[in-house]
């Protein structure tokens, strides 16, 4: 099976991925080293990916964000895959194997449906056998393998690994980042680290970028997982990173951080105190003492100093989550916080386990606070939170923004009016 086009489509479950799912769309949600297209592009080079979701405001962002053109569909092996899957080279092995056996098999068709459990994944179409491909395709493969996939021959797949729900990205991100390790190259001479006093456990496990800083009494302890720092990260004094962990381009570890296993931070990051098996998006700063655990946290957040997340229990109980009205018993033991983007936390903010908060928060309200909180709430407890200043809240980021030379796009500004809409109408009804 060799696509010449990839199809990742959104399907119809992505508000699970709340708040994310508010700016970004499905395939963006970083797990591993890398988000889930990027993953997809990795592993296949030379296939033109493609794109389709009903929300094209989002899309029309994503591919400004990314610099991505919006490539036409033209004759070639097509790939088409449902985006909540995560594609690692487990899931692509399973691909491989699955279809050669089909191959074997059939003589009249190389195209085939992917089902698990009966369930359509992916569909796969031969050059040969593709009609007049255009760009009305893209819409029409998603119809085929949700409603019509009958029409095409079935191949069963092993359960694949699906995110769901942002917990799943938390619980699935120590295996990720194993597997992205592959995607990268070490460029660091290790001799002359160690002889600048950086240690270095179980070296085949760890691959540094280029241009990077790696300080003097920095433990880089790849002894129980992956490490993988991008390029031009700075690793500050006294820092103790236990793999699995991914650090991205640009991003700086303060002095005496510890970052334990399970944690992938973004590009462009600043990141201290103590971070354990968490997923820290792009451009987002957690850069003082303080404890996250178990915690997804969105683009362009800031964590005020002595910011500190529960991630478990005292009674040891499965962690259930608030959105909404709606209550969810995630199933985990460990879970905690879910922080949308372009929210901040104000100094010794202290989070139940299992919070969810909305985008453009402004928490600051001292004590634990509520388990769910709204976008654009500026406070955090039921008594005291009010709905921020819309203006006040773009201004501010705008400032954030400003400061790394970027800027709130068109398509960004749109869908943040909305949101603040829709919060204000619900607490005036």
């Amino acid at each position: 099976m060799y696509p010449d086009f990839i199809l990742l489509f959104e399907n119809d479950y992505y508000r699970s991925l709340y708040p994310f799912y508010l700016l970004h769309l499905q395939w963006e949600v970083r797990c591993g080293a890398l988000r889930l297209f990027e993953k997809v592009q990795q592993a296949f080079p030379n296939a033109k990916l493609l794109f389709h979701t009903k929300r094209e405001t989002y899309y029309n962002l994503f591919l400004k964000k990314f610099s991505i053109a919006n490539n036409s569909i033209s004759r070639g092996n097509l790939l088409v895959l449902n985006s909540g899957i995560l594609p690692e080279s487990k899931l692509w092995s399973n691909f491989q194997s699955a279809y050669s056996e089909f191959l074997r098999q059939h003589t009249t068709t190389k195209s085939c449906c992917f089902v698990v459990n009966e369930i359509p994944v992916a569909i796969y179409i031969s050059a040969d056998e593709m009609l007049n491909p255009t760009n009305f395709d893209i819409t029409f493969y998603e119809i085929l393998l949700n409603k019509y996939f009958e029409k095409l021959p079935k191949v069963s797949l092993p359960v694949p690994n699906v995110i769901n729900f942002l917990w799943d990205a938390i619980e699935l991100n120590s295996n990720a980042i194993e597997d992205d390790f592959r995607f990268f190259e070490n460029h660091a001479d290790f001799e002359q680290l160690k002889r600048q006093k950086v240690s270095l456990l179980n070296e085949d496990k760890i691959k540094i970028g280029k241009n990077c800083n790696i300080m003097p009494n920095v433990v880089l302890n790849a002894s129980k997982g992956a490490i993988i720092i991008a390029d031009n990260v700075t690793i500050q004094p006294f820092s103790h990173i236990e793999g699995p962990v991914a650090i991205g381009r640009d991003s700086i570890v303060k002095t005496g951080s510890y970052i334990y296993q399970g944690t992938s931070i973004g590009e462009v990051c600043k990141v201290g105190g103590e971070i354990e098996n968490s997923i820290l998006h792009a451009y987002t700063n957690k850069q003082h003492h303080g404890f996250v655990g178990h915690s997804y946290i969105g683009e362009w957040c800031n964590l005020g100093a002595g910011t500190t997340t529960s991630d478990l229990k005292n009674t040891y109980e499965p962690v259930s989550v608030r959105i909404e009205n709606e209550t969810f018993n995630t199933g985990r033991t460990f879970l905690g916080l879910i922080l949308g983007d372009h929210s901040r936390t104000a100094i010794n903010t202290s989070f139940n386990t299992g919070t969810i908060t909305g985008i453009c928060c402004n928490i600051y309200n001292s004590g634990l606070l509520s388990k769910f909180i709204p976008s654009f709430t500026w406070g955090g407890n039921k008594s005291q939170s009010t709905l921020g200043s819309y203006e006040r809240t773009i201004n501010s980021i705008q400032a954030m923004m400003a400061r790394r030379n970027k800027l709130l796009l068109e398509e960004e500004l749109k869908i943040l009016e909305l949101e603040y809409t829709l919060q204000k109408s619900k607490r005036t009804s």
